[in-house]
C-alpha cells in the first residue's frame, strides 16, 4: 500500500515533471557541430571536420606540447593543415591549462618562404573529455582569421588545473582519469571571396588588395566620399571634368581644379586621398566638414556648379548627356477632350520605398495616373534615382527613415515606363535596358549614420566597397540582399542568437539610398578607360612637382636625423637688437643659421663659421648661449680648443641644454690682443688665468627712445664699476667726465640700478651679464622730456618693451572699402583711451567716435563689442588666450561711429520690423534708445518712421519671435532690456477683424513650418475663428493677411496642432469653430520657406559650393 501511494504521489503533484538530462557524447558529430559551431548565415562553408588527440600520460607532458598535424578539407585548391597547441601547466597563468588551435605553415609560399596574404577563416570548438565516458567534457568556441601573424588562437583559461582530475558533476567522472584524457577539435572552414572576412584591418593596404584607394573622412564627409567615388568611376564624367580648363586656377579657389586633383590622385596614388583642398574650394570651413548632409542634395549642388564651369569648353553638355532625362507631366480632362502637358528635364528621380516592394513597383508608382478632384494639385516633384528613405510621418509628427525591404535588380528594362514616340522607336527594343553600376548605402537613422558606396568600376569586373579610406572586395550578395533593408520579421527573432539579432538590427538600418544604373548600349562609352592623354598636362605637372617636393621633405626629415640646426649670434646682431637679451630669439632673421652634421668635428664647424664671418680662426672664439633659470639668454662658456676633435653631437650634449632643439652660439671676434698679467698678449683673456670676464653693454637714448647694443668689455671681479665709465664715454663720444647712470638687465621685469663705487663682485656681476647705461639727466631735462611723454629712464623703457605688442586694427565691416587695416605698436598696459587715440591719429577722427570689437580665438573673427572704460587696459581688450607675443600679431576690430561712444553706450540699438496691412509689407528699422527705455518709448520712436493705415485699428502690438516661434507679447511698460538680441522684434497694427472680434469668437495662433511642425520659419500671426466658417473661406482671409500669391498659396497645406501634440490635417469643408478648440491649439501652415532667412537653430544647413 505504501508502495502504491509512493507511486501515485507524482501523479497527484501538479508541478511539471523535470525531464532526465540528456548527455551527448563528444563523438556525436552531428549534434556537437550544430550545438557548438552552427553554420553562420551568409557565409559559404569550405569544409567541416573533426579531429581527436588521445593523451595517455598527462603528467609526463612538457610545458608546451604540439599535437599531431591533421588536415581539414582535402581540396586541391585549398588544403588546410592544423594542429592543437597545449600548455598543460598553463600559459602565463599557473591556475589554468591553455589550449589553442594552431595553423600549419601555408603551402603557397613565395621565394622568401612567406605569403603575406595567406589566411584561413575557421569557426572552431575545442573540447576536453573523459576517455571512457565522452559525455563528460568541457568546451570553448571561437572563430578566427588565421594568418602568418596570428597562426594560433584559443583559450588561455581553458580549464582550472585543480578541476581536471576531480568529478565534473554528480556522475563522479573527471576529465582526466589516471592521466588519460581526449582533446577534440571541431573545425568549420569558410570561403573568403572578399579576402577580408574577420579581418582586423591592421596594416591593411587597399591599393595592394584591390587596386583602388579610398578618400579620407574629414569628420562627417562620408556622404561626399561615396558620391565622389561613384562619379570617379563614371569615366565619361571624369574625362569631362578633366576637360575643364584650369591651368591658371588656384586649387583652393577652383572647384574644377580641386576635383581634377582628387580624381587624378584616386587614379595614381597608393594611399587614401584627402579632400581638404576640395572642400576649401567649396568655401567650407572645418565646421562644414563635421556636418553631414544629404548625398542627393550634395550631388545636385555639385552638378550645377560644374555644369556652369563646363559651358564654352570641350566638356559642355557632358552632364546633360550623362544624367539628364525628360519627364512629361500632363492633366487630361475626363469629360472634355482637353489635355495640358509639359516636358521637364530631370537629373535624378526620387522613387517611393514605402508601399513598393521592388524598384519596378517604384517606377510604376512614379508614373501612376492620379484622378484629381477638389483643391488637389498635381505636383511633379522628383528627380533622382534616389530611394525615398526619409519621409514625414504625420502620426508621429516627425521625419522618419523608411527601412522597409525594397528589392532592386542587377539589370532592368525601363521601356515600359518610356512614353511612346519617335525617340523610343529609334532606340529599339533593347534601347532602355540598364545595368546596375553603383549602390550608395546609408546605415543609421534620421539623426545620424554613415554612407558608403558599392561600385563596379568595370563592365565585367568585380564589385568593391568604398568605405571612406578603405576599399574591399564585395560579393553580389553584399550589393543586393544586404541593402534591400527590412531585416527579419519580428516573429522570426525568437530563434536567433544574440549575435544574429544584432546582425539583423544592422541590416534593418542599412539599406540602399541611391542607385546608379548605366544604359547598356552606352556602357562602353560611359565606362571607357582613360589614358594619360586625357589628363591635363598642367595637372600632372603640378602634382608631379608637389610629389617631388614631398619627396625632398621626406629626405630632409630622414637627413634631419643626421643633422641639427645651429644659430650664430654676432656683435652685429647685438647692436641691431632693441630689446631684452642679446638678440630676439623669436626672430627668424636674428643671427645666421647653419645646418650642422652631427658627426662632424668642432674643428670643421669652427672653420665654417670663420669663413661665414670672414675672420681668421685665431681671432674668433665661439661661446654657447644658454637659457638661464630666469628665462633670459646669456653666454655661458667658450668652447675650448681642447675639444676640437669632438663631434658636434658631443659638443651639443656637453655645452647645450635639453630645452633647446638647436645649438645657439655667440661668436666673439677680437679687435686686438690684450695684455695678460704675465706680460703676454692674447685675443681672448682666460677668466681662470687672468681674472677677466666678459660683459655686454647697452646704451639707452631717451630722445630717440631707443636701446642699442654697444659691444662687450672684459672686466675683473675686484674692479670698481666706476672704472668702466671712461670707456663708456669714449665709446659714445661723450665729453670726459659725463655723468652716467648704470643699470643691470637681470630680466625684462627686473632692471636694477648699479652702485658705481662698488666692485663688480659686490654687484654680483658675472660673465655674460648685461649692463645698460644712459646720460644722467638734470631735473629740468627730465621734466621737459616727461611733458613730451618720453620715457626718461631705463626702467621705464624696459617696462614698455616688456609690454610692447603690435596690434592689427581691422575694420569690422570688411565691405566698406574706405576703411583700411592698421598695424600699431602699443603697450599691453595702454588704456582704452590711449588705444583709441593712437588709432584716431590714423583715421583722422575723434577718438570717441571709434568702437572696438574683440577677436575670438582661434579663428580671430569679430566677437563681442568692447565697452569703453577709462581703467580698461589693452591686455584686457584683447581676447583671453589670443595675445601672441611670439609673433607680435594681435587683432582688434574697429568701426567708425556717427555719435560719441559715450552716448552710444548709454543707449541700446534695437532692430525692429514693422508689419503693414499684410505680413509681406515688412520694413525694418534701427532705433537708438536709452537702455532704461520701455516698449512705449520704442513704439514712439518707431511711429515717425512708418505709415499707419488711416482705416486701421490704430492699436499696435509688439512681440518677439525666435526661429519662427512666438516668444512673448510685450506690454507698453515692459523694459526693452527684456528682449534678447537673438530675438526678432516685431510691431504690427492689430487687424480690424481681430480688434472688432466678438467675445465668443476665439483668436487662433498660426505658424509656418516645412514638413515637420518642429521645423518652424516665418512670422507667426493670429486669426479670428468665425462661427460656421469653412476652412476654404478661412484660407481666403489668411491669404489676404499673408499677402501671398495665389500660385504660392495653393501649395500650402493646413493642419491643426493640438496642445496634446496631436496633428489633424484640415480639408476645405472642415469648420474650425466646431472643433472644440483649446487655448493652446494652433493652426500650422506647411510650405517651403522662401524668405531666405535661416531661422532653424541647430538645423541642418543647406549645402553651398562657392568656388
Amino acid at each position: 500500500m505504501d508502495v502504491k501511494m509512493d507511486l501515485a504521489l507524482p501523479a497527484m503533484d501538479e508541478s511539471p515533471v523535470v525531464p532526465v538530462e540528456e548527455h551527448h557524447s563528444v563523438d556525436d558529430v552531428e549534434w556537437m557541430t550544430a550545438k557548438l559551431i552552427p553554420k553562420m548565415p551568409d557565409l559559404e562553408e569550405a569544409a567541416c571536420e573533426t579531429f581527436q588527440w588521445d593523451i595517455t600520460d598527462w603528467k609526463s607532458l612538457d610545458k608546451r606540447v604540439t599535437g599531431p598535424e591533421f588536415e581539414i578539407g582535402g581540396y586541391k585548391w585549398q588544403v588546410h593543415g592544423g594542429r592543437i597547441l597545449l600548455f598543460p601547466q598553463g600559459n602565463n597563468d599557473r591556475d589554468n591549462c591553455a589550449v589553442y588551435l594552431d595553423s600549419a605553415e601555408p603551402n603557397n609560399q613565395d621565394a622568401n618562404g612567406q605569403d603575406p596574404n595567406w589566411h584561413v577563416c575557421a569557426q572552431f570548438a575545442l573540447l576536453m573529455s573523459n576517455p571512457d565516458d565522452p559525455t563528460v567534457y568541457t568546451s570553448h568556441t571561437a572563430n578566427h582569421r588565421f594568418t602568418a601573424a596570428e597562426a594560433d588562437w584559443g583559450f588561455t583559461r581553458f580549464q582550472e588545473l585543480r578541476k581536471l582530475e576531480t568529478p565534473m558533476d554528480h556522475r563522479g567522472v573527471p576529465l582526466i582519469d589516471n592521466g588519460h584524457t581526449v582533446i577534440t577539435a571541431y573545425v568549420r572552414v569558410y570561403h573568403d571571396p572578399t579576402g577580408v572576412l574577420w579581418h582586423n584591418f591592421v596594416n591593411y593596404d587597399s591599393k595592394a588588395m584591390t587596386g583602388y584607394v579610398g578618400l579620407k573622412n574629414q569628420g562627417a564627409t562620408c556622404y561626399m566620399n561615396s558620391l565622389l567615388q561613384s562619379l570617379f568611376f563614371t569615366n565619361y564624367f571624369r574625362k569631362a571634368v578633366f576637360d575643364i580648363p584650369t591651368a591658371d586656377d588656384e586649387p583652393s579657389k577652383s572647384v574644377a581644379l580641386a576635383l581634377q586633383r582628387v580624381f587624378y590622385q584616386l587614379a595614381t596614388s597608393v594611399n587614401s586621398v584627402g579632400t581638404t583642398e576640395l572642400t576649401r574650394s567649396f568655401g567650407w570651413n572645418s565646421l562644414e566638414s563635421f556636418m553631414q548632409h544629404d548625398v542627393q542634395e550634395f550631388n545636385r549642388v555639385l552638378q550645377d556648379n560644374l555644369e556652369g564651369k563646363m559651358k564654352g569648353t570641350d566638356a559642355e553638355g557632358a552632364i546633360q548627356k550623362l544624367f539628364v532625362g525628360k519627364m512629361k507631366s500632363y492633366i487630361k480632362c475626363i469629360n472634355v477632350d482637353y489635355e495640358s502637358s509639359r516636358v521637364e528635364n530631370f537629373y535624378d528621380i526620387q522613387l517611393n520605398v514605402k508601399g513598393c516592394k521592388t524598384l519596378r513597383d517604384s517606377f510604376a508608382n512614379y508614373i501612376d495616373v492620379e484622378t484629381l478632384d477638389g483643391e488637389n494639385k498635381y505636383q511633379a516633384e522628383g528627380h533622382g534615382l534616389q530611394l525615398k528613405r526619409f519621409e514625414y510621418d504625420i502620426e508621429r509628427d516627425a521625419m522618419v527613415k523608411i527601412n522597409d525591404r525594397h528589392e532592386f535588380p542587377l539589370d532592368i528594362d525601363l521601356a515600359e515606363f518610356v512614353a511612346e514616340g519617335e525617340e523610343k522607336q529609334k532606340a529599339g527594343p533593347d534601347g532602355f535596358k540598364y545595368t546596375l553600376h553603383g549602390v550608395l548605402v546609408h546605415s543609421g537613422d534620421l539623426h545620424g549614420g554613415h554612407y558608403f558606396a558599392l561600385l563596379k568600376p568595370e563592365r565585367d569586373g568585380n564589385w568593391y566597397r568604398f568605405d571612406d579610406d578603405r576599399v574591399t572586395r564585395a560579393t553580389q550578395k553584399e550589393v543586393l540582399d544586404e541593402n534591400y533593408g527590412g531585416g527579419e520579421a519580428i516573429e522570426n527573432l525568437a530563434g536567433m542568437t544574440m549575435a544574429m539579432r544584432q546582425l539583423n538590427r544592422h541590416k534593418r538600418f542599412t539599406n540602399a539610398y541611391m542607385l546608379v544604373y548605366v544604359r547598356d548600349n552606352t556602357m562602353d562609352e560611359v565606362l571607357k578607360p582613360l589614358t594619360s592623354s586625357d589628363v591635363p598636362e598642367h595637372l600632372q605637372q603640378r602634382l608631379d612637382d608637389e610629389k617631388a617636393a614631398l619627396e625632398i621633405k621626406r629626405k630632409e626629415r630622414d637627413e634631419s636625423l643626421l643633422y641639427f640646426n645651429a644659430r650664430i649670434i654676432s656683435d652685429e646682431d647685438f647692436r641691431a637688437h632693441d630689446g631684452c637679451d642679446l638678440f630676439n630669439p623669436h626672430s627668424p632673421t636674428a643671427g645666421k643659421p647653419l645646418r650642422v652634421r652631427r658627426q662632424d668635428t668642432f674643428a670643421n664647424f669652427k672653420t665654417e663659421v670663420a669663413a661665414l664671418y670672414n675672420v681668421p680662426e685665431d681671432q674668433m672664439q665661439i661661446w654657447t648661449l644658454v637659457k638661464r633659470q630666469n628665462d633670459t639668454i646669456r653666454t655661458d662658456l667658450p668652447i675650448p680648443e681642447t675639444d676640437r676633435q669632438l663631434t658636434m653631437e658631443n659638443i651639443k650634449e656637453k655645452y647645450g641644454t635639453r630645452s633647446q632643439a638647436d645649438l645657439k652660439c655667440y661668436i666673439e671676434i677680437a679687435d686686438k690682443p690684450t695684455a695678460t698679467p704675465n706680460g703676454k698678449f692674447t685675443f681672448f683673456p682666460n677668466e681662470g688665468q687672468t681674472g677677466y670676464f666678459m660683459i655686454f653693454i647697452k646704451y639707452y637714448d631717451p630722445l630717440a627712445s631707443r636701446l642699442e647694443g654697444i659691444g662687450k668689455l672684459y672686466v675683473q671681479k675686484s674692479a670698481k664699476v666706476a672704472d668702466i665709465l671712461p670707456q663708456l664715454n669714449e665709446k659714445m663720444g661723450f665729453a670726459i667726465g659725463t655723468s652716467l647712470k648704470l643699470f643691470e638687465e637681470i630680466k625684462p621685469s627686473m632692471i636694477e640700478p648699479m652702485r658705481v663705487k662698488a666692485s663688480f663682485s659686490q654687484c654680483e656681476i658675472q660673465g655674460g651679464d648685461i649692463i645698460v647705461f644712459q646720460k644722467d639727466l638734470t631735473p629740468k631735462e627730465m621734466n621737459e622730456l616727461q611733458q613730451q611723454n618720453i620715457r626718461v629712464a631705463i626702467p621705464q623703457y624696459y617696462e614698455y618693451i616688456n609690454n610692447r605688442i603690435i596690434v592689427e586694427f581691422k575694420p569690422r565691416n570688411d565691405e566698406d572699402t574706405t576703411l583700411e587695416s592698421y598695424s600699431v605698436e602699443l603697450s599691453k598696459k595702454s588704456t582704452y583711451d590711449q588705444v583709441a587715440a593712437k588709432l584716431a591719429e590714423k583715421l583722422d577722427i575723434d577718438p570717441l567716435h571709434i568702437q572696438f570689437t574683440a577677436a575670438a580665438p582661434p579663428n580671430g573673427l569679430p566677437k563681442n563689442k568692447i565697452k569703453r572704460s577709462t581703467n580698461l587696459q589693452l591686455q584686457e581688450m584683447l581676447s583671453p588666450g589670443y595675445i601672441n607675443q611670439a609673433h607680435s600679431s594681435n587683432v582688434i576690430y574697429y568701426e567708425k561711429l556717427d555719435i560719441s561712444i559715450v552716448e552710444l553706450e548709454s543707449k541700446r540699438l534695437v532692430k525692429v520690423s514693422f508689419l503693414g496691412p499684410t505680413l509681406k509689407d515688412e520694413s525694418t528699422h534701427e532705433l537708438l534708445l536709452l537702455k532704461t527705455s520701455n516698449m512705449n518709448a520704442l513704439v514712439e520712436a518707431l511711429l515717425p518712421k512708418v505709415k499707419m493705415n488711416p482705416d486701421g485699428s490704430q492699436r499696435l502690438r509688439t512681440f518677439a519671435v525666435f526661429n519662427g516661434k512666438l516668444i512673448k507679447e510685450y506690454g507698453l511698460n515692459d523694459p526693452i532690456s527684456s528682449t534678447h538680441d537673438s530675438f526678432s522684434l516685431y510691431v504690427e497694427e492689430i487687424p480690424m477683424e481681430e480688434f472688432k472680434a466678438k467675445d465668443e469668437e476665439p483668436i487662433l495662433a498660426c505658424f509656418h513650418f516645412t514638413g515637420d511642425p518642429s521645423r518652424l520659419h516665418g512670422i507667426p500671426f493670429k486669426i479670428v475663428v468665425k462661427e460656421g466658417e469653412e476652412v476654404r473661406d478661412t484660407k481666403t482671409r489668411i491669404r489676404a493677411r499673408l499677402g501671398m500669391s495665389e500660385k504660392d498659396f495653393a501649395k500650402v497645406k493646413f493642419v491643426l496642432c493640438h496642445q496634446n501634440g496631436k496633428v489633424t490635417p484640415l480639408d476645405d469643408d472642415d469648420i474650425l469653430s466646431t472643433g472644440n478648440l483649446s487655448p493652446n491649439d494652433a493652426l500650422g501652415l506647411d510650405h517651403v520657406d522662401k524668405s531666405g532667412r535661416n531661422n532653424r537653430l541647430g538645423a541642418e544647413k543647406a549645402i553651398f559650393i562657392r568656388g
